[in-house]
């Protein structure tokens, strides 16, 4: 989509999401649905967030972000029956329990968020930066003037959502000094945040386990991302490992060339594998967050019809940003 020049050329919706990863995918949605006009902005070139995926070579792809959604509510088990239905998702049984079913993206995490904005205008390669409150002709309603990092105009909306994690959401409401009951909220979730590196690489087909999770070492957990269900099985096992907070804080900023070899050195140790191809180790640098409790696993400001949503309201895990995403849209359905 071509960046409007100006705010007669900008486009106009009824609803502004920021943010294309589960919870705001799963908002527009639902938002669709309900007839309404929406468009869904994220700085990426693609969807998932951090539950995207890597494109290797060919119809080939690994999950470097969420390797599985456990979900247990029985919201979210709905959302992944029909998810299944539709052939988008699919249940790795291997790590289901009597209490919580585990489901993956296929044939990637990302076709679910795809699949969820289907319905929805999706601006690419857009970081949202301002948001400024303007005028219109209809009446006295006032919308809302989305600007990306450049200052030039994105998009006109009467209503925001952003599900963005809480830092850069705080960023985007401090542009505004309407909005400090939720930027507020948003700090306090700042200090919770997790960073992690995440690298695929390839060894022979083996029999260890599709999860391997490690204790003093500077991975937290291996996952053969080629065994989830619905996959291709190829002749050499993909691994997607993924590292330990505390080590990540410690090597946040670290040159990836030595956190490819440390991180191979590890993996080499345990698994007494031949590594046979890796890719470049990608930091997450928000990682995971801590739940940020309140009244509501979302937060809304009625008299300027701008919301929060994600994992950082509600659980701080995958689900939890689903949680989050469906009582919002449910609160903004049934507002009168």
């Amino acid at each position: 989509m071509n960046r409007p020049t100006n705010q007669v050329q900008t486009p106009t919706f009824d609803i502004a999401i920021i943010g294309a990863g589960l919870a705001g995918s799963l908002c527009a949605h639902l938002l669709s649905q309900s007839g309404q006009t929406v468009c869904v902005i994220d700085k990426s070139r693609g969807s998932g967030g951090r539950a995207s995926s890597k494109q290797l070579e060919g119809d080939i792809s690994c999950d470097l972000g969420a390797p599985y959604i456990y979900a247990k509510h029985a919201d979210t088990l709905a959302l992944f029956e029909e998810l299944t239905k539709a052939s988008v998702a699919a249940p790795w049984k291997q790590f289901s329990t009597a209490d919580e079913q585990a489901f993956v993206g296929v044939p990637k995490m990302s076709a679910i968020t795809r699949h969820w904005l289907s319905n929805a205008t999706f601006i690419t390669n857009s970081r949202i930066h301002h948001l400024d409150q303007i005028s219109q002709d209809e009446g006295d309603q006032t919308h809302w003037l989305l600007r990306d990092d450049k200052y030039q105009p994105v998009v006109i909306a009467k209503k925001i959502i952003i599900t963005a994690p809480a830092p850069q959401a705080a960023a985007m409401l401090a542009t505004n000094e309407k909005l400090a009951v939720l930027l507020l909220r948003a700090n306090q979730a700042c200090a919770t945040y997790q960073s992690q590196w995440a690298m695929w690489l390839e060894t022979e087909n083996s029999d260890l386990n599709a999860l391997i999770e490690l204790q003093n070492s500077p991975i937290a957990r291996m996952i053969k991302d080629n065994y989830k269900p619905m996959r291709n099985s190829d002749k050499v096992d993909r691994w997607v490992i993924q590292t330990n907070p505390d080590w990540t804080k410690q090597h946040l900023d670290t040159d990836k060339e030595w956190i490819t070899k440390k991180l191979l050195q590890a993996f080499s140790e345990h698994t007494e594998q031949r590594v046979l191809s890796h890719g470049e180790p990608h930091r997450w640098f928000l990682s995971r967050f801590v739940e940020n409790k309140g009244n509501n696993n979302y937060a809304w400001a009625p008299e300027h019809n701008v919301g929060l949503a994600g994992d950082w309201l509600c659980q701080g895990d995958a689900e939890g940003a689903l949680l989050s995403a469906l009582s919002l849209t449910n609160w903004i359905k049934n507002v009168k």
